[in-house]
């Protein structure tokens, strides 16, 4: 019998924090991947390469063409489960029908308050407040009302609330989202494929009410300030204290993940008439400011192993399964991974172990940051150059569209970290075979395009712009 899966993405949560801040899911999981690698350095292209198994370069998902109107749903795992109920629940501003992400699904929900920000413009007077008393009307459950009144009046008074004692943010949509997953896998027929995103661990990073006070210091009012990546090295105002509140509540946050995200799976094991195997991973890490990550706190401009290094934990998964995978594995296997799960099969060992690959295609879009650069042109393609990597055994090749090539090397005993060997080496001949296009060539291809006003709004909310 075919079984249900679950696969659940924790947007920028990398390898290392994980394994420190999410104990619960680890206690659940019956099989860990030590060296999962991402695709992408962020969540566009880094979904559509999980859905697809193809590099962004292939797929054309990426910085100046963010919508997934050119992928088809047959040359996706969701088409080859295409006899299975598919199911997505996600908070994600560009995991949303206007991205055509819903077309790979029978079922696509959100928050209720994902459709009021949508339509409502905070900020533009009385017509503001009219528009957000008429979406209110339309939330239709009394828990879908309470919720949106809740985020209105954050967004509307942040600055007025902060003020009063025992008033803390709501979440960044992870109670709500974790409620219409339990109702969705409830109702729905078996089997199911379920796919999930939560943005709780990415930034802008701040206290909020579900937050454990035990995991940091900064105050209710502290807040990431969002500085360019250009900005990040050799700044003052990136102090200890500030490095501290950043990576603490970096953390909180994931604590917070591991405790909405384990109910959920118990939920889900409970409820469902078939075995059902859940995937946790993520689309991608993020930087906190190490020295081999170039003193950053972003995910972008960077393939460092705090982005490219995440987890992947298997529940239940069939009869067989290894305990632990510590070889190399890419999230472009994943398709196969998730289709052979969902079949009852056990063997992956022809998925492990191989080089892996990976590649960031610049900043997402370029020319809005150009008018912010302080720099001459020539000095912003550093910031804006593509990126790709290369790991074979215990080494790590990173290349760019500048000419720059570098040799890593990575210990499996601390995720998320890579020791610099060698500069100005040759990039092996392996890289040749995995990419089919040149990286100037592609580099080429992405360009400087402007965006959509409302593409552009969407990536401002997420701190890409």
């Amino acid at each position: 019998m075919d079984r249900n899966v679950a696969l659940i993405i924790l947007d920028t949560v990398n390898k290392n924090y994980f394994d420190r801040y999410a104990p619960r899911l680890q206690s659940r999981s019956d099989c860990t991947f030590d060296q999962c690698k991402v695709t992408s350095s962020w969540s566009t292209p880094s979904h559509a390469s999980i859905l697809t198994g193809e590099l962004l370069h292939k797929h054309g998902v990426q910085s100046n063409s963010q919508s997934f109107d050119n992928v088809d749903p047959g040359d996706t795992f969701l088409g080859d489960l295409s006899d299975y109920h598919r199911i997505c629940t996600t908070y994600h501003n560009l995991l949303q029908p206007r991205y055509s992400f819903d077309k790979f699904f029978d079922i696509h929900r959100s928050t209720g308050w994902r459709r009021v920000s949508d339509n409502v413009e905070f900020g533009n007077g009385i017509n503001s407040y009219v528009r957000f008393l008429s979406e209110l009307l339309r939330s239709g459950s009394p828990y879908t009302f309470a919720k949106n009144v809740e985020r209105g009046f954050w967004s509307i008074f942040e600055d007025k609330l902060l003020d009063f004692p025992y008033t803390k943010r709501p979440d960044a949509g992870a109670s709500e989202i974790t409620r219409i997953t339990k109702k969705e896998t409830d109702r729905g027929p078996e089997p199911f494929c379920l796919v999930m995103n939560y943005v709780d661990a990415h930034s802008p990073y701040r206290v909020n009410k579900h937050l454990d006070p035990d995991l940091y210091s900064a105050p209710e009012t502290w807040e990431d300030q969002e500085f360019e990546v250009w900005e990040m090295e050799d700044n003052p105002e990136i102090d200890e204290k500030y490095t501290k509140n950043y990576r603490d509540l970096y953390g909180a946050s994931i604590d917070y993940l591991d405790r909405r995200v384990s109910t959920l799976i118990d939920h889900i094991r409970q409820s469902s008439d078939r075995e059902t195997t859940i995937l946790i991973t993520a689309d991608h890490g993020h930087n906190l400011g190490h020295a081999d990550e170039n003193y950053l706190f972003s995910h972008g401009s960077s393939m460092s192993e705090g982005v490219v290094h995440v987890p992947l934990e298997i529940v239940n998964p069939p009869s067989g399964f290894r305990e632990n995978v510590p070889d190399f594995f890419s999230q472009l296997d994943l398709r196969e991974l998730i289709v052979r799960i969902a079949k009852g099969r056990s063997d992956i060992d022809d998925l492990t172990g191989r080089p892996v690959v990976a590649e960031h295609e610049g900043m997402a879009s370029p020319a809005t940051k150009f008018d912010k650069f302080p720099g001459n042109e020539k000095e912003f393609e550093y910031w804006n150059r593509m990126i790709r990597v290369l790991y074979e055994g215990d080494v790590k090749y990173e290349w760019d569209s500048l000419g720059e090539v570098k040799k890593f090397r990575i210990d499996s005993d601390r995720p998320c970290r890579q020791e610099l060997i060698e500069t100005g080496c040759e990039i092996p001949e392996a890289a040749e075979e995995l990419f089919d296009v040149g990286i100037e060539e592609h580099k080429e291809t992405v360009g400087m395009g402007e965006l959509d006003p409302d593409v552009a709004k969407d990536l401002k909310d997420l701190g890409y712009l």
